[in-house]
């Protein structure tokens, strides 16, 4: 099996997925081989809140991992996840430490995937 090593994983300054992650102030985005690993958090909703609102049931921050299909049509230079799968693995987090380790976590999991023969037999 090959793993796909540190030096070879892509880093990005935007926001991987969620609709309104331009209204997130955490995000992490890394491309580890055809894998998108995205963690979002801190949203907020409107301009005036004095609070960060979840992102999803119970948590103020998330990460995903989707699958990569080229670069996004935007030009904003990050990969293109592909729309005709949903996301391979989530998780949640209460604290931007969990979500920083979180994300590191999933990176290396997924670094250490055949993704020459993708997730075929892989417990998720």
């Amino acid at each position: 099996m090959k793993m796909i090593e540190k030096d070879k994983w892509e880093w990005f300054g935007n926001a991987g997925h969620l609709i309104v992650s331009n209204r997130c102030r955490f995000h992490l985005t890394t491309k580890v081989g055809p894998w998108l690993i995205s963690t979002v958090g801190e949203f907020v909703p409107h301009r005036d809140s004095k609070e960060f609102d979840t992102v999803g049931l119970d948590r103020l921050y998330e990460t995903m991992v989707f699958v990569t299909k080229g670069e996004c049509d935007c030009g904003c230079g990050l990969p293109e996840h592909d729309h005709d799968y949903m996301e391979l693995e989530m998780k949640g987090y209460s604290t931007p430490k969990d979500a920083n380790i979180g994300h590191l976590e999933l990176c290396e999991k997924w670094a250490k995937i055949d993704y020459e023969n993708g997730t075929k037999g892989m417990k998720l």
